[in-house]
């Protein structure tokens, strides 16, 4: 059981955070504790008001609200460092059910769809009817204004078309604009659920559906914050603060808790990244951004340095990145960060890039859509039906080739295809004004907390950063399933919520108050990771030293306050009643009593809990062999979809009683032994044993152990029946860079000379691991007289002196496999069944372990365990069916975690350089598609003008002027080149609103607009 201190299992930043919060947890404690001796509620009432104020250091209310949030920030952090590292129960592991999976998928839409959002209600209401009459369809209502709003909120005004026809075009309703902010929200709703259940439950079948997922989120970074920058012209230090602050926040502190990388939470590098692509492209002569061209050319030219550093293979993309990435392997990047980051930019590079074109042209894009909704039901259905045509072949088409790729080859090419299902849902999502004029609510909440959702789910959803699973109840999957879920939910929220309230404290719309503020909290930070570094250094950073860091910092910051800061009118005797003395020492104990009992969690979770995935101590091997056969119905639902899905199987014939499948598994032990046990895949287990030579010296039952070892290495023949092939013979197999050999050796003294052949360098590769077994052959050949008897002793005591040579003298491991359980009665012969029953077996056995055979050994398999269960299968009395050592194999490959704890030093393989991603010819393309998009005004990169076919004066080229000149009026912006500012025909007066004509509405409605549709979800 470990008995160690928490701080051996905690990183030195790890350390550092605990002092930093402990110190603000005991001042908050102090503070709520001498308000409420006090009667005062004027702390927590401050500190519960949603919305938050600039930070005053003045005011012990907005400090102490500082404080409060603070404290609840640090102890969620906590309970995910708990979670990751010392959970109540071990890690589970991923498995797939492709049926629960798509079960949850579809839930997910139906539930959603009793959600159904009306964005803007009928208008058919007492009010309006007072206000209007009918119009002559009866579908519309002329208002006061002298423009009318059709059933789904959509606001019109009448223009004369060419043949003298009235016809309405719909002025454009933040509410029911394409892409308006419900909807986008909606968009990161269902696409965050399919993101995190792909985590959940490793589903690498829908791997590629993923990966346009996470190109439509890069998507909408360029999409929001082009829009932002347009409307709002805003390129001032404290917006790209809090821009940071929103995108990096949650980061930095998992980081310091958790002792990860950033590189980790790529995501969030890939929005900060192409947030200041987007900025840079902004504010490059930001006073001509309003003339027709130059934003225009602007993004002509990044296409061209897109091009330039991605697709072709030139090294610019590693001479602009090399200062800040480097090449040596880390946690989240095993390959160096330069390559990680080469990789996963490479994946979306283009994904932003088009995001800002669509945001661009969006005020054409609405006005085209209006435009053909004005037109007759025909020329619209013409429209809209040709375009929707060629999109959707255009998607098919992807579908059926680059999407069907298997993951390798499918990576090669996202960035270059992956816009084609990301323009397809957006034009049929937004393809009819009922459509935009509703959206799905669960789906909205969802994406509300995309960027908390993703982040949160490494440590307290998922574990040991997304790849296993956190269990709060064993052994009931689908119930821990819901509440992990649950809990993961509400903390998400609650951090979206802290994460914004802490930016509006420490970086309000004040440059000064900004570096002041974000100054001073980086100063705290930088003080007590040099505190923790220090401690380090002299060998006194413990849990003890962390609890009386956190009591003397928050008393001092506690003091201080009450010295320092004054409560709102309060007078100079009220001042002194709170300084009293002994109100001092209560709220001291009780802050005391808070910083102990966080202590005292961590260090009874550090040595009763279970621990992140690692590998096994040495003290697992006592329960190594612990476990037993469990029978598993093959005709259970789930085996049975699988086989009607793969195999076309409808109906299985062998899971009677009489054939019952049966699997071995691991006793469940004390969480506080960490000893997880677990099935040890072909990947994991080549990774762990590269560079190494395992050498197998025995009988026959160490042979059948030696070719299940290879099969777990992935050689599925291994072992395989072939009456041809001689039995009493060495075998060699080069697996990859693993050798594993194999010596017959049937007798005692043959064990021996085999092992003497490494101990005296015989063998000219010295191996890393020896197993050892045998036995049968002695009992049943040469154990008869005396003399052969203490000839076997002999060989016996000889045997144990090289395995401890081995094991102690040459550090090499050594494994002994005792002789597996006998079905006596399965014995083909009379001699057999007299010499080696299984009584005479168990005679043996303790002849070995007598002997000191087993005591010289480093670990024991022991054949009876997997074995004694399962007698009645050997099929000659002394050999099993091969999926039986697949037990003993495990077994065997568990051990090496405390055998082979120390990879091998074997030649670094080649780090794979960036440029090895680049396709010129497919580059070459997306530079066409980019110019048609830029040049000819269409956010849909050319598949408007399928349209212009049949609707010649939808042109998009032709609607710049009339779509921007009224944006620009509505939202104050520089006039147009070339273009005078009047009302034109098809837009009626500025709205009362801030809605523009077809810009995103979200970006400039609101407290917080540049979340209008990235990753990072919205600000209320």
């Amino acid at each position: 059981m470990a008995s160690h201190d928490a701080a051996l299992a905690a990183s030195m930043t790890t350390m550092a955070s605990a002092m930093l919060f402990g110190t603000i947890i005991f001042a908050t404690a102090a503070l709520a504790t001498r308000s409420y001796i006090m009667g005062d509620t004027t702390l927590f009432e401050a500190a519960a008001h949603p919305k938050s104020a600039a930070l005053d250091v003045r005011s012990l209310t907005s400090v102490y609200t500082l404080l409060f949030h603070s404290s609840v920030f640090g102890m969620i952090l906590f309970y995910a460092y708990i979670c990751e590292n010392h959970p109540p129960f071990p890690h589970a592991d991923k498995n797939y059910d492709a049926d629960i999976f798509f079960f949850l998928t579809f839930l997910l839409l139906v539930v959603s769809a009793f959600t159904w959002k009306r964005h803007v209600p009928d208008i058919n209401s007492k009010k309006a009817l007072a206000k209007g009459k009918n119009h002559e369809s009866g579908n519309e209502m002329e208002v006061e204004s002298g423009g009318s709003f059709d059933g789904n909120g959509q606001q019109k005004h009448p223009v004369v078309t060419a043949d003298g026809t009235i016809r309405p075009i719909a002025e454009p309703n933040d509410k029911t604009e394409i892409l308006n902010r419900d909807q986008t929200e909606e968009w990161k709703g269902w696409m965050q659920f399919m993101f995190l259940l792909y985590h959940y439950y490793h589903a690498e079948e829908v791997y590629n559906s993923i990966r346009i997922m996470i190109t439509c989120y890069v998507w909408m970074t360029g999409f929001g914050n082009f829009s932002f920058f347009y409307l709002k012209a805003d390129y001032g230090v404290v917006r790209v603060l809090q821009m940071l602050w929103r995108l990096n926040f949650l980061v930095l502190f998992l980081c310091l808790t958790q002792g990860t990388t950033f590189i980790l939470y790529y995501i969030c590098l890939l929005h900060t990244y192409y947030f200041f692509m987007v900025y840079v492209i902004m504010k490059i002569g930001h006073q001509y951004n309003y003339t027709k061209w130059w934003v225009r050319i602007k993004l002509a030219a990044l296409a061209i340095v897109i091009f330039l550093v991605w697709d072709c293979d030139l090294g610019l993309f590693k001479l602009f990145h090399f200062p800040f990435f480097g090449e040596t392997p880390m946690m989240g990047a095993n390959a160096g960060a330069m390559w990680e980051w080469y990789f996963r930019s490479t994946l979306d590079h283009w994904s932003t890039y088009l995001g800002m074109i669509f945001a661009l042209n969006f005020p054409i894009t609405s006005l085209f859509y209006r435009k053909l909704e004005a037109m007759s039901p025909l020329k619209e259905f013409l429209g809209k039906g040709a375009m929707g045509a060629a999109l959707f072949a255009a998607f098919a088409i992807w579908a059926s080739g680059p999407f069907r790729q298997e993951k390798f080859d499918y990576n090669q090419t996202n960035a270059y295809y992956g816009f084609i299902p990301l323009i397809t849902y957006i034009y049929f999502r937004n393809l009819t004004p009922f459509l935009r004029n509703h959206t799905l609510e669960l789906l909205h909440q969802i994406g509300k907390t995309t960027l908390e959702t993703y982040l949160m789910q490494h440590h307290i959803w998922l574990t040991s950063n997304a790849k296993s699973l956190l269990t709060l109840v064993p052994g009931w999957p689908k119930v821990n399933f819901l509440l992990v879920s649950l809990i993961y939910v509400f903390l998400s929220r609650r951090l979206y919520q802290l994460t914004l309230f802490l930016r509006g404290m420490i970086l309000p719309d004040n440059r000064n108050a900004c570096f002041k503020n974000l100054a001073g909290m980086l100063a705290v930070i930088g003080s007590f990771c040099g505190l923790a570094y220090l401690l380090e250094a002299q060998k006194m950073l413990s849990l003890g030293a962390v609890g009386m860091i956190s009591v003397a910092g928050g008393y001092f910051l506690y003091t201080y306050l009450l010295n320092c800061t004054r409560w709102p009118n309060e007078s100079s005797a009220e001042q002194d009643i709170r300084r009293n003395p002994n109100k001092m020492a209560f709220s001291c104990l009780a802050a005391v009593a808070a910083v102990a009992t966080c202590g005292f969690i961590w260090h009874t979770m550090a040595i009763r809990g279970a621990s992140r995935i690692q590998l096994l101590p040495s003290t697992c091997q006592e329960f190594a062999n612990n476990g037993n056969w469990v029978a598993r119905n093959g005709c259970d639902e789930g085996p049975r979809g699988v086989e009607y899905r793969k195999f076309g199987i409808s109906a299985e014939s062998t899971c009677s009683t009489q054939n019952t499948v049966y699997v071995w598994g691991w006793d469940e032990q004390d969480p506080a032994f960490h000893c997880r046990f677990k099935q040890r895949d072909p990947k994991s287990l080549k990774a762990h044993l590269r560079g190494r030579t395992i050498y197998f010296a025995g009988d026959s039952i160490t042979r059948y152990l030696y070719h299940s070892f290879c099969r777990q290495l992935g050689i599925a023949d291994a072992g395989a029946y072939n009456a041809a092939e001689g039995k009493h013979h060495d075998i060699s197999r080069h697996i990859d860079d693993i050798d594993a050999e194999f010596v017959w050796a049937g007798f005692a003294t043959e064990v021996v000379e085999a092992t003497k052949n490494v101990t005296s360098g015989v063998i000219k590769t010295k191996p890393d691991l020896v197993v050892l077994g045998g036995g049968a052959w002695d009992k049943l050949w040469i154990y008869n007289t005396q003399e052969e008897k203490d000839n076997m002793k002999k060989a016996l005591n000889e045997l144990t002196i090289q395995m401890r040579t081995l094991r102690d003298k040459m550090g090499i491991p050594v494994v002994w496999l005792t002789p597996t359980t006998v079905n006596s009665d399965a014995l083909p012969s009379e001699e057999k069944r007299e010499n080696i029953n299984e009584n005479e077996m168990k005679k043996l056995r303790d002849l070995y372990k007598s002997e000191g055979v087993l005591a010289s050994a480093s670990f024991v398999i022991d054949g009876e365990a997997f074995t004694s269960t399962r007698v009645a299968e050997s099929f000659d009395g002394v050999h099993y069916p091969h999926h039986i050592y697949s037990a003993g194999a495990q077994i065997l490959c568990n051990s090496m975690d405390w055998l082979l704890p120390v990879p091998n030093k074997v030649p670094p393989k080649p780090a794979p350089q960036p440029g090895a991603m680049a396709h010129i010819p497919l580059g070459l393309m997306m530079l066409c598609l980019a110019a048609a998009g830029l040049f000819l005004f269409d956010g849909f990169l050319g598949f408007s003008y399928i349209a212009v076919i049949f609707v010649p004066s939808i042109a998009p080229k032709h609607l710049f002027y009339e779509s921007f000149s009224s944006l620009h009026q509505r939202m104050k912006l520089p006039a147009l080149e070339m273009q005078p500012l009047h009302q034109s025909s098809s837009c009626s007066p500025p709205s009362r609103t801030n809605s523009m004509n077809g810009g995103p509405p979200a970006v400039v409605k609101g407290a917080d607009e540049e979340e209008v549709v990235s990753l990072i979800g919205k600000e209320r």
